[in-house]
């Protein structure tokens, strides 16, 4: 692609289009892209990630799911313990086993250092462009950092879009640059490949479910949740959330708290005063998981963690917080058993 010129190159694009070889386009329009930053260009890509799902011909459903992966962690079995390992140990096996035999995988330092400081200032332009946006400033003033795609109306969106802002988040297709930098950087991290043997097929993610965060204090602790009980249990999913904030563990600024264990279930919701009727109450959780009891992570800038849609989590709260927290979160599903109504996008 660098040896064509950028006409050559849209020409060239334009034809993968029309012979519907989307995930070519894609690539080359993010190739040109990296080469020729630019705002359409970028909402370009958007647009097609969103638009060329329903167009692609998806292999079927894994036969076997979850699928079958010795422990990596034996020493862990039996332990209230997440297991963790360095961003060099990170493969579809010990993801997959952490993930299914212990309930979530920590990874230290998943993110160079030399990315943070550029992944938050990221999150604050795009929120800012978003106050403008909401303010009546026209997209052709907010983008590259606030410019929801038009294809998002072809969809019910109902108010997921004003929930996720109201904690503290934005949805990172509404945020063109943004998003593209975070895909290079999911490339760079082998994260394609890596979740293509995990899922059995070519992962996707969720328009819904891939949310840029800077949180604040809230007003009180959070109930619980699965995100299963609202996405259905039947998907093949993979969360990925990176701190980047230094957080959780006794630090004041919060991060993630988690049931340390495997669910392979949804658990009761709506009861013991929760806030939604598919979140858990606070009262259950000590109850029922006292041999698991809850844990918070310390996180540092680029730490993630892993998990999957039975996981039983929130987010942690302190009443001294006074930094606002940052951190990405994106959902990752096998195309065959994509969950309604979270908007498929193409990785």
């Amino acid at each position: 692609m660098s040896n064509l010129s950028v006409e050559q190159a849209l020409s060239r694009i334009e034809s993968l289009e029309q012979d519907g070889n989307w995930t070519a386009a894609i690539a080359a329009l993010s190739a040109l892209n990296r080469d020729h930053r630019d705002t359409e260009l970028e909402r370009r890509i958007a647009e097609l990630r969103i638009r060329a799902f329903d167009d692609v011909d998806w292999p079927d459903a894994k036969a076997e799911w979850p699928p079958k992966i010795e422990d990596p962690f034996p020493l862990l079995a039996g332990n209230a313990s997440i297991p963790e390992i360095s961003v060099d140990q990170l493969s579809a096996t010990t993801l997959g086993g952490g993930i299914q035999h212990h309930g979530s995988l920590i990874v230290r330092d998943l993110v160079p250092q030399e990315y943070i400081a550029s992944l938050r200032e990221n999150i604050d332009r795009a929120m800012d462009g978003r106050k403008k946006g909401n303010s009546g400033i026209p997209i052709a003033e907010t983008a590259p950092w606030y410019a929801p795609p038009t294809a998002m109306r072809d969809h019910k969106l109902g108010a997921g879009r004003k929930f996720v802002e109201l904690a503290g988040g934005i949805w990172a297709a509404d945020c063109p640059r943004a998003m593209q930098e975070i895909f290079d950087l999911y490339e760079e991290l082998n994260l394609r490949s890596i979740l293509h043997e995990y899922f059995g097929e070519p992962p996707c993610v969720s328009v819904r479910k891939w949310v840029l965060r800077r949180v604040g204090q809230l007003d009180g602790e959070a109930d619980w949740h699965q995100d299963g009980s609202f996405m259905g249990a039947y998907v093949h999913s993979c969360n990925l959330w990176i701190a980047l904030s230094h957080c959780g563990g006794e630090l004041e600024t919060p991060g993630i708290e988690l049931v340390p264990r495997r669910f392979n279930e949804i658990v009761t919701t709506g009861t013991d005063g929760t806030h939604f009727d598919w979140t858990v109450g606070a009262d259950f959780v000590r109850e029922k998981f006292s041999d698991t009891p809850p844990v918070t992570p310390e996180f540092r800038p680029g730490d993630a963690i892993f998990f999957d849609h039975f996981n039983l989590h929130r987010t942690s709260w302190s009443p001294n917080m006074k930094h606002d927290r940052y951190a990405i979160e994106c959902w990752f599903f096998g195309p065959s058993e994509f969950p309604e109504k979270q908007i498929p996008m193409i990785f």
